[in-house]
């Protein structure tokens, strides 16, 4: 039915992604956008103060981090150093900017220190100054048992994956979340490739017709008439290109 189409279409979702970071120079640069100590197009650096962060400056959490992975234990060169997340929900949840915003960010920060543990995960920020916030944690996949980093232990299959996304949206049910389609074919995105997406997305929201390819008022017609004869000729593409 209609009814049941709509309904589906406003559901909204938790969006839940990770970049497996093996290197100090993967994880600087990773760091660098977290504290916009470089160049970031979708973010407004008016709304900047809006940000939240566990340690003021770039170079504490890379002592933290350093710290945790421990230079002594030996380490395979594929290793994962640490895990980026990004946590957020779809842009258009009643949730932002109320109540909500607070208890969803903080139930997602206790969920993964119960997932990880809380001598793991080093340190969490909160970006409010892009299109839509999200949750920003640094974790060390450090395996106490094996004294040893073990990001496997963790994220080593597609079950493991599967398990975290569920449990990820079962916690905020009650603040009208959902989980996305479970096995769907739906390609999973990394942490950069979802910021390429926001930027083509604002590049699109950027779109304004040509005016050279306006229609000619005729000249009789009042500017009521020739108005709506010009939405009628420039909405078309401007929703197609809204919708791609």
């Amino acid at each position: 039915s209609l009814i049941f189409a709509l309904d589906f279409a406003m559901t909204d979702h938790v969006i839940l992604r990770h970049a497996k970071l093996k290197s100090f120079g993967e994880i600087g640069g990773s760091l660098d956008h977290t504290y916009r100590l470089i160049d970031t197009p979708n973010a407004d650096l008016k709304r900047a103060d809006l940000n939240e962060h566990d340690f003021n400056k770039k170079t504490d959490v890379l002592e933290a981090l350093k710290n945790r992975i421990d230079q002594r234990v030996s380490k395979r060169p594929d290793n994962v150093l640490c895990v980026e997340y990004l946590v957020t929900a779809s842009p258009n949840w009643s949730g932002w900017g109320t109540d909500k915003e607070t208890e969803f960010f903080e139930i997602q920060k206790k969920r993964l220190i119960e997932k990880w543990g809380a001598d793991n995960v080093i340190s969490t920020h909160i970006h409010r100054d892009e299109t839509t916030p999200h949750l920003v944690v640094y974790i060390v996949p450090f395996d106490e048992e094996k004294q040893a980093l073990n990001c496997k232990k963790w994220l080593g299959n597609r079950t493991l994956l599967q398990e975290e996304q569920t449990d990820a949206a079962q916690k905020v049910e009650h603040l009208g979340l959902t989980r996305g389609i479970k096995n769907s074919k739906a390609e999973h995105r990394t942490i950069r490739q979802h910021y390429e997406i926001v930027n083509q997305i604002n590049e699109i929201n950027e779109f304004s017709p040509s005016i050279d390819n306006l229609p000619k008022p005729d000249f009789f017609e009042s500017k009521e008439t020739y108005a709506k004869r010009v939405l009628d000729e420039v909405l078309p593409d401007y929703k197609k290109s809204k919708i791609e």
